[in-house]
């Protein structure tokens, strides 16, 4: 296949290496000198990744920061970049790309069907297909030549539209990734299901809702996933709980609409990491007994005196906010289902983030309109439930 590969980071390096050596792969890197750095990296040997039982080795065949030659006779978008890159990557590529192009956000995050459907002008018959997640946990070891893939999830939940178009979609990305996908019935379902959006807020809060402002030993910055206690097992529950609340709300309102996807967080975790939990009997132990996780750290800023602080500017904060709780969050309102733990979340998090999204518990701040929930959309809730918002009439599909 002609495949366009968005992105230059861990995910992006994984998939380069998984599709280089059978496909005809075109890196776009527009962000500052990654295309070049990417091209001078993998020149000789191509991107290896390195899983627990073996290496798979490829490499592009073309590497671009020009929208033109990146999307010129792409037959599949691959988007592996933060959600908050979507947009205007796909604002830039949408002149260039092809009727019946099919674009795949890894993962989609919240929110991602409505974007694209009212922001960007892209061409008629376009397929959206949607990740819940991405379907490894992995590192770069040595930028633009070895990733190292700690995890592979046994199963990755994804949604498309249009429906009509979902089986085949479905099964040619699954094809290409080699991981086993489920069918989720709508982008709302995967909106809702989305569990970066409770897990990564929820740990960062559990960890640093008490930080003074000290620094620290780099050293002895706390593991993430590993760190989570009881305390922040509880947060995690909590989100969850809400989540499922609101689920059964939407389900009140329309008994047709479909939210199977919408799992406890638990259930998840267990499914996704099947084989990889030592101890899945409680929610804590699920997250420090995950081998996948093993060793990883909470992210952390540098300072020159060799200390360190948390990091708040981490995607964890930046893109699981606005492209994530807050999209459920903004759901919930249009719902009146309340939501307690969820605010303390993005009350929090908006602070870290010098952004203002809730105000006063509503979703009035102004920053509201560089998020994806529904009210930077105008969407109502007879909208949110026919599950596709309507076209643009700025938009082709």
């Amino acid at each position: 296949m002609k495949i366009t590969l968005v992105g230059a980071g861990n995910a992006a390096q994984t998939l380069i290496a998984l599709l280089g050596k059978t496909h005809e792969v075109t890196v776009f890197a527009p962000l500052a000198d990654e295309a070049e750095r990417l091209r001078t990296a993998c020149a000789a040997e191509g991107v290896s990744a390195i899983f627990r039982d073996g290496v798979q080795t490829g490499r592009p065949m073309h590497i671009t920061a020009d929208p033109q030659e990146a999307a010129r006779c792409a037959e599949m978008i691959l988007l592996a970049t933060p959600a908050f890159a979507h947009e205007p990557v796909l604002a830039a590529l949408a002149p260039y790309l092809t009727e019946d192009i099919r674009i795949a956000a890894l993962p989609a995050r919240g929110g991602f069907d409505w974007m694209a459907q009212r922001s960007v002008a892209l061409p008629p018959r376009t397929t959206l297909i949607g990740l819940q997640s991405f379907p490894w946990a992995c590192r770069i070891r040595t930028w633009g030549q070895q990733v190292e893939v700690l995890g592979v999830k046994a199963e990755v939940d994804a949604a498309v539209w249009p429906a009509e178009k979902a089986e085949e979609a479905l099964a040619q990305l699954e094809a290409l990734l080699g991981v086993r996908l489920r069918l989720c019935s709508n982008f709302l379902a995967l909106t809702l299901a989305n569990p970066g959006q409770l897990i990564h807020p929820g740990i960062m809060y559990g960890l640093f809702h008490e930080w003074d402002g000290a620094s620290f030993v780099c050293e002895e910055a706390p593991l993430f996933y590993g760190g989570v206690d009881d305390f922040t097992a509880g947060i995690l529950q909590a989100l969850s709980d809400e989540v499922q609340l609101l689920r059964r709300a939407l389900e009140q309102c329309d008994p047709a609409l479909d939210l199977r996807c919408v799992e406890p967080l638990d259930v998840w975790l267990r499914r996704a990491y099947a084989g990889q939990i030592d101890d899945p009997s409680h929610l804590r132990s699920a997250f420090n007994t995950n081998r996948a996780y093993a060793g990883l750290k909470a992210p952390v800023q540098r300072l020159e005196n060799g200390q360190c602080i948390p990091d708040f500017t981490h995607r964890y904060l930046s893109e699981d906010l606005p492209f994530g709780l807050l999209v459920t969050k903004g759901v919930a309102a249009l719902v009146d289902v309340a939501t307690p733990v969820m605010d303390r979340i993005v009350a929090w998090a908006q602070e870290r983030l010098g952004r203002s999204y809730l105000v006063g518990g509503r979703m009035a701040g102004p920053d509201v309109t560089n998020s994806r929930a529904p009210q930077r959309f105008g969407i109502g809730l007879s909208e949110l439930l026919t599950t596709v918002a309507p076209v643009s009439p700025a938009s082709g599909l």
